[in-house]
């Protein structure tokens, strides 16, 4: 007995509906069948022989499941206890009822479509092989949405059959309709007719070419698609472009809604081959290659040559378009370097998946335009669009294909990305990346003249250029100190700007930001707005909170002159508090340089970490509330002292051994009352 004698392909991991289709008939040829599917127990069987049948009968059976398989996928079935768990495994495995496998599924039986000249019958099995498998993993079709999608799959040159169909009082069954289908490709294989005529039109075009003495092209090849049999005027592809660029949109049509969902699946032209299926590599420099994939729900990436801040994780089965399985066993981000209007601009792709047996990286249009903006497709390439900005991201390559004009940019160091977060093995980057991208001189103050508590360093060693450093703090020249007389006591003057409104709103709708800066401590009290008008409600309690901490009262508040600053409700406030406004003179910000300066820190910091983290703009008020958190408990040289504002303003050490870097993962438990018994006891998120 050997595989041969089966007459069936031996099973390498795809396509094993039709495989356990074709293996179950095998089995019941050979009267084995019962056994396999559980009909009979060994528990059903009472006496010896009975027994001894059955484990003979098992025994037959695994050895021909396990002949009809390549090697690769025996380690699923070798610890089997006999035939029947062996199916079972095979089943579990590859027929998943997870809400992830019937998405793949039911994406794949929508979005699968008909190209002119493809054959009608195997459209048709392929879209009922497809329905079968959904009901194998408990999302069941039904009829009426399977003749739907049938009919919204088909070609352009079927539209006069689908009009007709339509116009039927009775309802549309699926033999009614695959019937109506077959025979309408027989008579136009009678006929002569060509399977891709993009329409009725079509034809008479070609006839009336022919009357006018047009020679019939047999054998030169079309100099708009290149197949041969018709000139580039006939071209099906180039009328069915020009239909399509010229029809008006039909919400309710159903073939253009279920069209509209094309391209799940990139193809290279006349090909066949799933330009993500798995392989060993088909042209050198595969790894470089980055595909734009419309139908991939994450960016994935088969080298983590150029990722940063890579985590690796529990494999995860991804499914592909060939019916194959590989596992991402890892994400990370990586910086793109690509051309803008602007110029050269560099962006962080997030959450980029780590699946080494892809042949092909993938550029996700789902999830580039869930955080940066909307994708289009046009003939000639892709566009990418944010903030009114258009700009080329993909060239056409072939019949839907998009290769990705972006270009990845490799880390400074091969073990930057780590997730530790240490840079060149040494804990002082670790410690300039938890205290919010401070300087070198200021963490040596910290640790040299032991500013606070928990930090697990001696000394501090200079570190690498800092991408986030770079990408955030550069400027071209240094502004001028004033000297000035500082005051002597808390609260005597308060420092105050507004900053905004920024580009994006946070997730709570804010837009700006207001700091009240202590002249004394240097200490800082940030507060998120979702308008200006806030600032007279935000002083109140800055002043209440402030005045209760350090038993002071405030003497002087000292601002620009916004209209925010000059409100009847805040001069009614410090009026009856005793508080006198400093007004500085317009356009001269220079003279209120603590809350200008201040507000450039905290923006400076909070670009810091979102670049390094690789976080979206939405971020920037987590950022700059925790920006504010660490320049509190950092020293500056405005204090001249060998203190942090946070330590003259509580007369207490900050405590620094709980501190993490902004953006990295953490993990963050579920409580008890909101999880059932088998639920995840924490859930990963970022650290903000």
């Amino acid at each position: 007995m050997d595989a041969s004698s089966l007459r069936i392909s031996k099973f390498d991991g795809t396509n094993f509906h039709a495989w356990k289709f074709k293996m179950q008939m095998v089995l019941e040829e050979r009267d084995l069948w019962e056994v396999v599917s559980g009909e009979i127990k060994a528990e059903q069987c009472e006496t010896q022989l009975d027994q001894a049948t059955y484990k003979r009968k098992s025994r037959k059976a695994m050895a021909l499941i396990c002949l009809a398989m390549e090697d690769s996928q025996l380690p699923l079935v070798r610890s089997a206890s006999g035939a029947c768990d062996a199916w079972s495994r095979l089943e579990d495995h590859f027929e998943k009822k997870s809400l992830a496998n019937k998405l793949f599924l039911r994406r794949r039986f929508f979005t699968t479509m008909m190209e002119e000249g493809d054959d009608v019958l195997e459209h048709i099995n392929k879209l009922k092989t497809l329905a079968e498998q959904l009901e194998a993993v408990g999302a069941p079709v039904c009829e009426d949405d399977l003749v739907i999608t049938l009919l919204g799959s088909l070609s352009d040159s079927y539209q006069f059959l689908i009009t007709a169909l339509e116009s039927r009082s009775d309802t549309l069954s699926w033999e009614l309709v695959t019937s109506r289908l077959l025979h309408e490709e027989m008579k136009r294989k009678e006929q002569g007719s060509k399977g891709d005529e993009a329409s009725q039109g079509q034809a008479f075009i070609t006839r009336d070419n022919q009357r006018k003495g047009r020679p019939v092209k047999k054998s030169w090849p079309c100099h708009n698609c290149g197949k041969i049999g018709h000139w580039m005027a006939e071209c099906p592809s180039r009328i069915q472009e020009n239909t399509e660029r010229h029809r008006p949109q039909r919400a309710q049509d159903s073939g253009d809604r279920y069209r509209s969902q094309r391209a799940n699946v990139a193809q290279e032209e006349d090909s066949g081959d799933y330009l993500f299926s798995i392989g060993e590599t088909t042209s050198a420099k595969s790894s470089d290659i980055w595909l734009v994939d419309s139908g991939a729900t994450q960016h994935m990436t088969c080298s983590k040559k150029f990722m940063r801040n890579y985590k690796g994780f529990d494999a995860v089965d991804v499914h592909l378009a060939d019916d194959g399985i590989v596992q991402a066993i890892g994400s990370g981000d990586i910086v793109m370097s690509m051309k803008t209007p602007q110029g050269m601009k560099k962006g962080v792709l997030t959450n980029v998946w780590h699946i080494p047996k892809l042949s092909r990286n993938l550029f996700s249009v789902g999830r580039f335009t869930k955080d940066v903006g909307p994708v289009t497709f046009t003939k000639d390439g892709c566009y990418g669009e944010a903030k009114g900005t258009k700009w080329k991201i993909g060239a056409r390559e072939g019949k839907g294909l998009f290769k990705l004009q972006m270009t990845p940019v490799a880390p400074e160091q091969a073990n930057a990305a780590k997730s530790s977060g240490c840079q060149g093995g040494t804990k002082s980057y670790l410690w300039h990346l938890r205290l919010g991208h401070i300087g070198h001189d200021g963490l040596n103050c910290i640790v040299t003249k032991n500013i606070g508590i928990g930090i697990d360093i001696s000394s501090v060693k200079k570190w690498d250029v800092c991408e986030g450093c770079a990408l955030g703090k550069q400027t071209r020249v240094r502004f001028q100190s004033n000297t000035t007389a500082r005051t002597s006591k808390l609260l005597e003057v308060i420092h105050s700007d507004v900053c905004g409104p920024m580009s994006m709103a946070t997730f709570s709708g804010k837009r700006y930001f207001v700091t009240f800066i202590d002249d004394k401590s240097r200490y800082c009290v940030v507060y998120l707005l979702k308008s200006k008008s806030e600032v007279a409600a935000k002083f109140m309690e800055y002043a209440a909170m402030a005045e209760t901490q350090t038993g002071k009262r405030v003497k002087y508040l000292q601002s620009d002159n916004g209209g925010e600053y000059k409100s009847d409700k805040l001069a009614r406030f410090c009026a009856e508090r005793g508080i006198q406004q400093r007004f500085t003179p317009p356009y001269t910000p220079q003279l209120n340089g603590v809350a200008e300066r201040m507000n450039r820190t905290l923006v400076e910091c909070a670009r810091c970490m979102m670049e390094h983290a690789g976080l979206g703009k939405s971020y920037w008020g987590e950022a700059v509330m925790t920006a504010m958190f660490l320049r509190n408990r950092c020293p500056t040289r405005a204090i001249h002292q060998d203190k942090s504002p946070y330590q003259v303003w509580t007369m207490k050490k900050p405590i620094l051994a709980n501190l993490k870097v902004f953006g990295c993962h953490a993990y963050v438990q579920v409580p008890q009352d909101k999880r059932a018994k088998f639920d995840s006891k924490s859930s990963l998120c970022r650290f903000c």
